[in-house]
């Protein structure tokens, strides 16, 4: 909730007093903490796949590399032979 006013915010905690405050901003670091925890957890899952999709992807790069440099030499044989 935003107050338009600062005094408001000073008159709401002298009426409510600072617990709803305090409440409020443990429960957001709690929520902070847990989601932290849930992206390491995440990361940590998901890292062997990123490393496997890594090395796949190395290999089509070797594999393809390979097969324009065959097809490279090829080209340069038939224009040497003309």
């Amino acid at each position: 909730m935003s107050y338009p006013y600062p005094q408001d915010r000073h008159r709401d905690r002298k009426e409510k007093g600072e617990q709803p405050y305090k409440d409020a901003k443990e429960s957001m670091n709690q929520t902070e903490s847990s989601l932290h925890a849930e992206a390491i957890a995440f990361g940590q899952e998901h890292k062997a796949d990123a490393e496997d999709h890594d090395s796949m992807l190395k290999l089509q790069a070797e594999e393809r590399l390979a097969a324009i440099n065959k097809e490279i030499e090829r080209e340069h044989r038939t224009h040497e032979e003309k």
